[in-house]
């Protein structure tokens, strides 16, 4: 399997084609086959979904250091990559549209001890897109902590009972923005001794969102 971003994704294979592999290949069928797959008590697993198609397992493969912050690096059976840093999309290979890198001028606040309910935070965001090689787009996002109820349609395995015992987070950039995107949403809970990202929507492109869940989805403050 490849482990190194963008060097080893091969072609845009969508997300789709990822989780009809990986169903054929382990359970030989689709639709929920992913949901009640057997997990390796030796990985952790991310779920990622689009909307409108099966969701897909991406494993774990090692996570680098960082200065502003441990990188996660997740991947797919075919080759599929994403990046997190502290819950949020720093580098993905091998989708429709790919951020090949993201750069802050000052870290973001970590989760959720730096934001309190009256504070918003603002800062810069540089990103690398492709296709279209459109390097060094340069945006004002604004973080703030969310008070109301969680965003509307969430997936069947985070339940309305789930979403609502989270802490919510909403980031936002400009509409004037050189590539205007839908609202990102991190919601904070309890995993593995520490309070982290369990779950967030984020857009890549105004036609490609990507719910992510740590998997399987655990739920506590």
């Amino acid at each position: 399997m490849c482990l190194s971003l963008l060097g080893c994704a091969g072609g845009s294979s969508l997300l789709s084609d990822v989780v009809v592999g990986v169903a054929s290949e382990r359970l030989g069928r689709r639709g929920d086959a992913v949901d009640s797959a057997p997990l390796n008590p030796a990985f952790r697993y991310l779920r990622v979904e689009v909307a409108g198609r099966p969701p897909a397992l991406l494993v774990l493969g090692y996570v680098d250091a960082h200065h502003q912050g441990e990188i996660e690096v997740w991947y797919s059976a075919r080759g599929e990559v994403i990046k997190l840093q502290g819950g949020r999309i720093v580098a993905t290979a091998g989708l429709e549209t790919d951020w090949r890198a993201v750069r802050f001028e000052q870290a973001p606040p970590m989760w959720p001890e730096a934001l309190d309910h009256s504070t918003t935070f603002e800062f810069e965001r540089t990103r690398d897109v492709m296709p279209g090689h459109r390097f060094g787009i340069r945006e004002q996002v604004s973080l703030r902590t969310w008070r109301g109820s969680p965003p509307a349609g969430l997936p069947a395995v985070l339940a309305p009972t789930s979403g609502a015992a989270l802490q919510w987070f909403q980031e936002t950039t400009p509409e004037t923005a050189q590539l205007p995107l839908a609202p990102a949403w991190y919601a904070v809970g309890m995993r593995d001794g520490q309070r982290s990202v369990v779950y967030s929507e984020q857009c890549l492109s105004p036609a490609l969102c990507l719910r992510l869940a740590k998997w399987p989805v655990q739920v506590g403050l």
